[in-house]
């Protein structure tokens, strides 16, 4: 990875900010354990409507876990690295973080695009709402596909824009501040075929006034 990759921009700086005061005023008043219990059900639900089964003992990354990712869902059934740079924040701030509660996860407290060559290659990889927060969005997929080995399955979601007017204004202006990364669907279809990533399965699982929150399942070729 080249040094320019490595340096997150100024735009991505603010985003993490403003993220860890996104998940401090939204868990404001919540139950910790109902939160948590719900959110398992929700990955639970979303791996069923992909028709995504996991596979005991597995390998697998949660890419850009946060607090909640998919991990607390899978910890007990797959070999999980859960990886996120605000982890440390999160652990500090967050009634709902404490690494300690999920022995069996190996935790990464640093952003996708930086090398974690001792983690090896993965038969899985989630990704989840987080590609399109990273500093370097091509250097962050690189960082994915370094890490999948022949037939790696890999499961992304992202919110894609639907309007493609609407695309290079998002992209000029902080338009959505929490999501540096501003793509649309075929930039994300276009850059994981370039990688060697045969898509599966493309699926929109919510579709809101500019954004599609759209899921890809794809096999590393």
């Amino acid at each position: 990875m080249s040094e320019t990759q490595s340096k997150p921009t100024l735009r991505w700086r603010v985003a993490q900010f403003l993220e860890r005061q996104w998940w401090q005023r939204y868990l404001r008043g919540k139950s910790p354990e109902e939160y948590l219990r719900n959110k398992k059900a929700y990955w639970q639900r979303t791996l069923e409507q992909l028709e995504w089964t996991p596979v005991p003992g597995r390998k697998v990354l949660d890419a850009g876990c946060g607090p909640a990712g998919v991990y607390i869902y899978l910890e007990k059934i797959e070999s999980v690295s859960a990886l996120d740079p605000l982890l440390d924040s999160y652990e500090s701030e967050l009634s709902i973080f404490d690494r300690n509660d999920y022995p069996g996860v190996r935790f990464l407290a640093q952003p996708l695009e930086q090398a974690f060559d001792g983690e090896g290659t993965f038969e899985a990889i989630y990704c989840f709402n987080a590609i399109n927060h990273v500093s370097d969005w091509a250097a962050a997929l690189d960082a994915l596909t370094a890490h999948a080995q022949q037939g790696t399955q890999l499961l992304m979601t992202s919110d894609v824009h639907r309007h493609k007017l609407l695309l290079p204004i998002f992209q000029a202006l902080p338009g959505d501040v929490l999501h540096p990364q501003q793509h649309g669907p075929e930039a994300y279809r276009m850059a994981l075929q370039q990688r060697g990533w045969r898509i599966e399965k493309e699926e929109v699982l919510r579709r809101e006034a500019i954004f599609d929150y759209t899921a890809w399942v794809a096999t590393f070729k």
